[in-house]
């Protein structure tokens, strides 16, 4: 089988192929590329590009409990490489030449509000070695990022048609449910200082007014998803939005997707996301379409049901495009307490981070067992366990 995967700039001619066999004997793991395509490759191959064996990201978690089922996997403490601890949650991660960009919502180490105090970004070659760039976009003086205002869910998109770099997040009042709009912020580089610009509008002033949001971009559009599957296409110059639809298909049996989060692998098209269970981990589901705009199919859990997805909330998915074939990596976010349930999410600065290696099998993807060390190759764009 051949198809074509498409994701920012990079498209690649690949197969379907196995890193390994799962227990049932299916191939599971890396899209690989037949010789054709990987000279087609390699003919393509340019300074931004990362030579296989060169940059290797490790992934340990530190359980030590089997069978891992909840509270467990507790997910990695990540520290930056001036050892302080990794704050940006809820986010995603965009790639620019060589380097991966991580930027997400920073929580107070002193006050366990949740409330907006700025997004931050680190920078990494491998995904595993993080460096501290800056506070992208801190708290404003007022208005609806200002002081007792929530921020969460930035999402970081290169426009297609005029390359600059677009900041989406959800704002709202100290409820998460009042006053909730879609706002946006602008810069000229990845890890500049973002200038906030408000409220995501379209030609008549409408907000979109959601409680939980995602952004994308399939290379020649711009997309805001948003909680109970609705999307957004975006103008030419990603500051407004043009049209909307929603596809009620994705929220499956949850009665409404939140953490929504779609990528591409090879002609389809998969969204991701939760049941509406505040911080509380659950059995997150996703869906698979030929196109953005659909027709979308429910599929089911990621993961085997009651193992709550590994005890995260999806954020974002990342392909790791390489020499070799590409591995796709799941990006949860294993929220502070997540099974408390009086006070979940209470000190989301201790939040951990879950990376693991998506499995396609005919088209349908999973997380069957979590790897507890596991390491991907950057260049080569495979990964194996260790």
């Amino acid at each position: 089988m051949k198809s074509i995967v498409a994701w920012t700039s990079i498209a690649v001619s690949i197969g379907l192929s196995a890193c390994g066999l799962d227990d049932d004997g299916n191939s599971v793991g890396t899209l690989k590329g037949d010789e054709g395509a990987a000279s087609s490759y390699r003919a393509s191959l340019t300074s931004c590009s990362t030579l296989p064996g060169a940059q290797i990201g490790s992934f340990v978690d530190p359980d030590t409990v089997q069978p891992l089922s909840p509270p467990n996997p507790p997910g990695i403490t990540l520290k930056d490489t001036s050892g302080n601890l990794v704050n940006a949650h809820g986010g995603g991660i965009i790639k620019v030449c060589d380097t991966f960009y991580l930027h997400g919502e920073y929580f107070s180490g002193t006050s366990s509000d949740n409330n907006f105090r700025g997004f931050t970004m680190y920078s990494s070659k491998n995904l595993s070695t993080w460096k501290y760039e800056a506070m992208i976009l801190p708290q404003q003086p007022s208005g609806l990022l200002g002081p007792n205002r929530k921020g969460e869910r930035p999402h970081i998109v290169q426009c297609p048609a005029t390359g600059e770099f677009v900041l989406y997040a959800h704002a709202a009042d100290v409820t998460y449910q009042a006053d909730k709009e879609v706002v946006y912020a602008t810069s000229s580089t990845v890890n500049g200082i973002y200038s906030f610009n408000g409220a995501l509008k379209n030609s008549s002033g409408t907000q979109i007014a959601h409680s939980d949001m995602s952004a994308l971009s399939d290379g020649s559009n711009a997309y805001v998803i948003t909680e109970s599957g609705w999307v957004y296409k975006l103008s030419s110059d990603c500051h407004s939005w043009v049209s909307t639809t929603q596809y009620g298909a994705v929220n499956g049996t949850s009665g409404g997707i939140e953490a929504p989060t779609i990528f591409k692998a090879g002609s389809t098209y998969y969204w991701m996301g939760s049941s509406k269970t505040g911080w509380r981990a659950n059995d997150n589901f996703y869906s698979t379409a030929p196109s953005i705009t659909g027709p979308w199919t429910y599929r089911g859990y990621i993961a085997p049901q009651g193992k709550l997805t590994w005890m995260t909330q999806v954020t974002w998915a990342i392909p790791v495009v390489g020499s070799s074939g590409t591995t796709y990596i799941y990006q949860g976010d294993h929220w502070y307490g997540t099974q408390d349930t009086t006070a979940p999410g209470k000190w989301n600065y201790l939040g951990t981070y879950v990376f693991q290696p998506i499995i396609f099998n005919n088209g349908l993807i999973s997380l069957p067992t979590y790897q507890t060390k596991w390491k991907v190759d950057v260049g080569a764009g495979t990964w194996t366990t260790f």
